[in-house]
């Protein structure tokens, strides 16, 4: 099963709200994608032609019930101001394992706001889709996602550190059976289940 509910990626925790990417967010997402500092660690920064080539195409794919390819828009729920994106890329349908990201403005670094919104996005993936394994993959050089996806509760995979290309990145999960998935963080929207 590859669909999930869209109401499923609306939601809130105690600070912020997720919600998919749509037509207004564009100044937002060319800001992060363009940016060269913002994408160091991640991948070559999209060119301005890159992003408005991409920008219309993935906000059509928000309006599938496909695990793959979400993009939600962190928003603080004070200043409702936009503070990052967050999503899920690669989905192993066969393996029920899918990958996860999360890339935030420089204001909102150092601020708890990755913490928060990964742990809510994972505890939604495991409660509404029947994925067992959520992955990341990140920069060799990037101490602070390493720290980030320790502390949520992801442990190194069997094949950790890889090389590609001359780039290396580590690649870290978690399972569904862990505990730490699922209660660390109070999520309330549409669709909402809890387990407590």
């Amino acid at each position: 099963m590859t669909e999930i509910e869209l109401s499923a990626f609306d939601f809130e925790t105690d600070r912020l709200r997720l919600r998919p990417l749509q037509e207004g967010d564009e100044a937002l997402f060319h800001g992060l994608y363009t940016n060269l500092d913002t994408m160091r660690f991640i991948c070559p920064p999209l060119s301005s032609e890159q992003a408005a080539a991409r920008f219309p195409k993935i906000v059509a794919q928000q309006r599938k019930p496909s695990l793959k390819g979400r993009f939600l828009v962190i928003l603080d729920k004070v200043t409702r101001q936009a503070v990052g994106i967050c999503g899920t890329s690669q989905y192993d349908a066969g393996a029920l394992r899918l990958e996860v990201g999360i890339v935030l403005t420089p204001e909102a670094r150092a601020q708890g706001v990755a913490r928060e919104a990964l742990t809510a996005l994972m505890k939604r993936i495991f409660v509404a889709s029947p994925v067992n394994e959520i992955w990341a993959r990140f920069s060799a050089e990037n101490l602070t996602a390493m720290q980030l996806v320790v502390s949520v509760g992801f442990s190194p995979c069997a094949d950790a550190l890889r090389e590609n290309g001359g780039a290396k990145t580590y690649h870290y999960s978690l399972h569904r059976s862990s505990s730490s998935a699922i209660e660390t963080t109070n999520c309330q929207g549409a669709g909402n289940v809890e387990r407590n």
